[in-house]
């Protein structure tokens, strides 16, 4: 949550210091609690404090541990004893009380480049070693934290925070028409290095980022693991390794006595809240956990709220439920200061922002059960093809018959059930639509159409015991979403934390096979007994009733919709004349992909009134 930003001109010449002012200026609303910068000639490090743990009070940053080596960092390290432990060892002093940014450096110290495959936890750093005149970068395994970049003739300009590296003179305000166009495609960057502006880069999840003789270089130091099933001696060793891994990852992510738990009602969120609680209490100090939830009290029929509610009052915590029908679609669109540093189809963006705000007000940290249908997700039909294929017939008998023994599943071999499964054994899926109002100029260049039809398909290792899961957790999808909870993104003083994608949860998740653990998420209803009432263990995955964003239009959409007028820049896009009207489409996918040129009109017209340069 904390700013950081930098420059590094390759040539030698020094940083202007205007754009040093202009860089702590604009980082100082996401780290109030103190600024710092580092000038050494043709480099500076800019750095502002949102502190979150007991040993980030009164952290200064930047900081060195020689007056060499120099770090900025948005980082939150895990497993710190165990780290400590092994720099210990190798002849590093370091205490349990050195923020997580000097761990970092004793690791560089130790490991030099091979730090980050000793480093777990969310993280965004920069590092400027002045003995080798080099810049080295690194962001986090499933990028939760964000890190852009720029390479504008001889300078670099780093932050993580995309619209900061703007007001840098020599970056160029062209858009990536690539990335802009899968937008329109998909409402997502199929690219996890691009950005909506041309010159402005994403270091990819798990990636570094070196400069070495005036060039950029990336790679990648870390990718998901397609190990083999752990075969334990009893059903009850894996629950309890499992309990053992997401209780230190919520612990990990919980180094505070006051946090909030982003609660829906649901199996995922509600375990997040619980061990959270039993943590809180097993420290033996004062603290305060609370939980939010959305409600809907107009729009439809919504019961996640009152299953969260069930929630709270059995972990015995305030709940606070937050109105979420009372924001209209596209309301305060048109207010300067609101638009997104990249275009976006959430049309109840101020409703979004407005929630996580409210939970911010109650503590700067919290949690969300986010990745936990990723890391369970399990086709099961796909798993029983593949022990036929493999000859394995003796395991297919095991798990089916441990299968079938949970939660009472022995219904499910009737004929009626088994061909209900078997017709939708793919999951629910709405295939998404093509956009025929592209520019066809912009569609012939970037052969849209094949961009299209090929999709996003990550490469998966022939090893991988649920392919499914491994193709899900690859997805660009999470990145985006983990800079939508970011200052960047909602402006919300709170660093939100996501136990479900700890590594080592998801190490252990993706070794599991579907039978008997992943389907329906038992292992997580198993291993909550006693830590959450039956009523929520044993609930189905339930889908939203209705799409909350139409649900507005119960009668069609505004005429305002209809007669929208479109800014000039987005003919270089689409061909507004083709777009139909918003209340002739006849299903929410496609009400949603027909939104989509409204959605970057405005934030085209946005960007058009601001001036990075001298705002």
């Amino acid at each position: 949550m904390s700013g950081i930003a930098g420059i590094v001109n390759l040539d030698g010449a020094p940083v202007d210091p205007v754009l040093v002012e202009r860089f702590e200026e604009f980082l100082r609303s996401r780290g109030p609690d103190n600024t710092g910068r580092w000038v050494d000639g043709n480099v500076v490090l800019v750095h502002t404090l949102f502190a979150t743990t007991e040993e980030s009070r009164g952290e200064r940053q930047p900081t060195s541990l020689d007056g060499e080596v120099w770090i900025v960092a948005d980082a939150r390290i895990d497993a710190r004893d165990d780290l400590i432990r092994d720099l210990t060892a190798r002849g590093r002093a370091c205490s349990k009380q050195r923020p997580d940014a000097e761990l970092i450096l004793h690791a560089y110290a130790v490991w030099g480049e091979g730090c980050v495959e000793h480093l777990l936890g969310d993280f965004a750093f920069a590092i400027w070693d002045a003995r080798e005149q080099k810049l080295f970068c690194a962001r986090d395994h499933f990028g939760v934290k964000p890190f852009f970049y720029a390479h504008v003739r001889d300078c670099v300009i780093f932050s993580n925070t995309l619209d900061c590296i703007r007001e840098h003179e020599d970056v160029s305000d062209e858009l990536d028409e690539l990335f802009i166009a899968d937008f329109l495609l998909f409402e997502v960057g199929r690219d996890f290095d691009r950005t909506a502006f041309e010159a402005i880069r994403r270091l990819p999840p798990a990636c570094v980022l070196v400069t070495r003789r005036g060039q950029l270089l990336t790679r990648l130091y870390w990718s998901l693991p397609a190990d083999q099933p752990p075969r334990f001696s009893r059903q009850r060793d894996y629950e309890e390794h499992f309990l053992h891994l997401l209780a230190k990852a919520v612990g990990d992510r919980l180094r505070t006595n006051k946090a909030a738990i982003l609660i829906s009602g649901g199996l995922d969120s509600s375990s997040v809240a619980a061990l959270a609680k039993r943590l809180l209490e097993t420290r033996g100090r004062s603290y305060k956990l609370t939980a939010h939830t959305l409600a809907y009290h107009q729009l439809f029929p919504f019961p996640e709220t009152e299953y969260a509610r069930i929630v709270a009052s059995f972990l015995d915590i305030p709940i606070y439920p937050f109105a979420f029908d009372q924001y209209r679609p596209f309301e305060g669109w048109d207010q300067p200061g609101v638009q997104t540093p990249e275009p976006t189809t959430n049309i109840l963006m101020i409703g979004s922002r407005s929630f996580v705000s409210s939970a911010a007000s109650s503590a700067r940290v919290a949690l969300t059960g986010q990745g936990g249908d990723a890391v369970f997700v399990a086709l099961s039909w796909r798993y029983c093809r593949q022990l036929l294929q493999r000859g394995r017939f003796g395991r297919l008998a095991v798990d089916g018959f441990r299968h079938l023994t949970e939660a009472r599943r022995w219904q499910r071999l009737r004929a009626g059930y088994a061909l209900a499964w078997w017709k939708n054994r793919e999951g629910r899926h709405v295939p998404d639509i093509y956009p025929e109002w592209l520019n066809p100029d912009l569609e012939r260049r970037l052969a849209l159409r094949d961009r299209f039809l090929e999709g996003e398909a990550p490469a998966v290792p022939q090893e991988a015991v649920r392919p499914e899961a491994h193709r899900l957790l690859m997805r660009t999808f999470w990145s985006r979403m983990f800079e939508g909870f970011d200052w960047g993104w909602n402006r919300a003083l709170q660093d939100v934390r996501h136990p479900f994608f700890d590594i080592r949860l998801v190490g252990f998740m993706l070794s599991l096979p579907a039978w008997p653990w992943c389907s329906e998420k038992t292992l997580l209803r198993k291993s909550m007994q006693g830590l959450l009432p039956d009523e929520i263990r044993f609930r189905p995955k339930a889908p939203m009733p209705a799409d909350p964003q139409m649900a507005h239009w119960k009668d069609g959409p505004p005429p305002s919709l209809d007669d929208f007028r479109p800014t000039a820049e987005l003919e270089r896009f689409v061909r507004w004349d083709m777009v139909p009207q918003i209340s002739a489409a006849t299903t929410s996918m496609a009400a949603r992909t027909h939104l989509r040129p409204v959605c970057l009109s405005f934030w085209l017209q946005a960007v058009g009134h601001i001036d990075y340069k001298t705002a």
